[in-house]
């Protein structure tokens, strides 16, 4: 599922860059190349049908988009976002002693002040 649509992404992508580039504007010096399409599209010319088809394509590259990543947030979730961690197991855990021999530990006292040295 997930290869036919990144294939179809990609064949939209192709597509829309197509019909943009043979897309025919009123002030394009191009459009005597599509005169002939008069006929096939009638007197306006493939410019109304090229937008239509412009339009529908960019909708289902959008919605192919939404639909891919939609499918890939689902499929490469974290794996603590699917587990549920019950809370009175969470409470009953104990926290690692806080002293340790490598950390130096302040005295406990405070360190007195002799009263005979004086300041200078």
């Amino acid at each position: 599922m997930e290869t036919f649509l990144i294939v179809f992404q990609i064949v939209l992508a192709i597509l829309i860059i197509l019909i943009v580039l043979i897309n025919v504007t009123k002030g394009s010096e191009y459009g005597a190349v599509f005169r002939g399409a008069e006929a096939i599209f009638g007197g306006a010319g493939p410019t109304n049908f090229l937008n239509k088809v412009t339009m529908i394509l960019v909708l289902l590259f959008f919605l192919n988009s939404i639909l891919l990543t939609k499918i890939f947030t689902e499929k490469h979730k974290p794996s603590i976002l699917k587990t549920n961690i019950p809370a009175s197991s969470a409470s009953k855990e104990t926290l690692p002693p806080v002293s340790s021999p490598s950390i130096p530990v302040p005295p406990k006292e405070p360190l007195s002040i002799p009263e005979n040295t004086t300041q200078k």
